[in-house]
């Protein structure tokens, strides 16, 4: 357990927690205004530059309050992880979305989840230029499959092409979501690698991040209407792999069943 002291708010006990990159550090304790788990959510990245994203945990129930109020994947993992070493199922509550998702940890540091859907291609999936939206509660996923070229400005200049990105993220998708990630895709033999920038709109942050879940799930939500596939190993930046798989019925995905490692920091 780590402990920073914040301005105005006191003592922050928090953990950092790494999901196969896009570490991710949890405070214990939901009880802050969107206000304090900023500066909360600002104080922690200053001193751990490495951390790219904060939420809260509640020692009261199993809830997940991330500081820009979206949905996040990976920080769900770290969540379930935290309240289920003991290999029991846990039911966890979410921020930016409304359902609740059941996980638990199996062996020392792989975390499964299963998360409802129940939607269908048109509520799920929609073609705009270019790109393809995918609608996650708490979360748009933007996926671009011919993404050479926003890739190469990320590793020739990553802070100019993250604000151009942002930009485009700004001026051409209009969501009610608290986020928005671009996953900029590269095919190889053994699965999708996604290059995954997110953007949080309360708090104003704007990520090229080690590893996504939300968009590893928007990715293969992708691949399974374009290319049929139910089961595919999504390649993080860091090189970790998350699995995912899909329970479908034709045109409906009725659930997403997620695994990947945590580890603690």
């Amino acid at each position: 357990m780590k402990e920073i002291d914040v301005s105005g708010i006191g003592k922050i006990n928090f953990k950092i927690l790494n999901p196969g990159g896009n570490k991710t550090a949890l405070v214990h304790g939901i009880d802050y205004s969107s206000k304090q788990k900023s500066i909360i959510n600002n104080s922690i990245m200053e001193k751990f530059p490495d951390v790219e994203q904060v939420g809260f945990i509640s020692d009261k129930e199993t809830r997940l309050e991330m500081a820009g109020g979206e949905f996040c994947l990976n920080a769900s993992r770290c969540a379930i992880y935290e309240y289920s070493k003991n290999g029991n199922v846990v039911k966890l509550k979410v921020s930016g979305m409304d359902k609740t998702i059941i996980g638990k940890t199996i062996g020392k540091n792989e975390v499964e989840l299963m998360i409802d859907i129940s939607k269908d291609r048109n509520k799920l999936m929609k073609r705009q230029d270019k790109y393809w939206s995918i609608n996650i509660d708490g979360i748009l996923i933007v996926v671009v499959n011919d993404a050479k070229e926003y890739i190469n400005k990320l590793k020739q200049d990553e802070s100019k092409a993250k604000q151009e990105i942002k930009q485009l993220m700004m001026e051409e998708f209009n969501t009610k979501e608290k986020a928005i990630g671009m996953m900029f895709l590269e095919n190889e033999p053994n699965g999708i690698k996604i290059n995954p920038v997110v953007w949080v709109k309360d708090i104003d942050t704007t990520f090229y991040e080690t590893a996504c879940g939300s968009g590893s799930l928007g990715t293969a939500i992708y691949n399974y209407y374009i290319n049929g596939e139910d089961s595919i190993n999504i390649i993080q930046p860091s090189g970790y792999r998350i699995n995912i798989r899909l329970n479908t019925s034709g045109q409906t995905i009725n659930s997403a069943q997620i695994r990947g490692i945590v580890e603690e920091k």
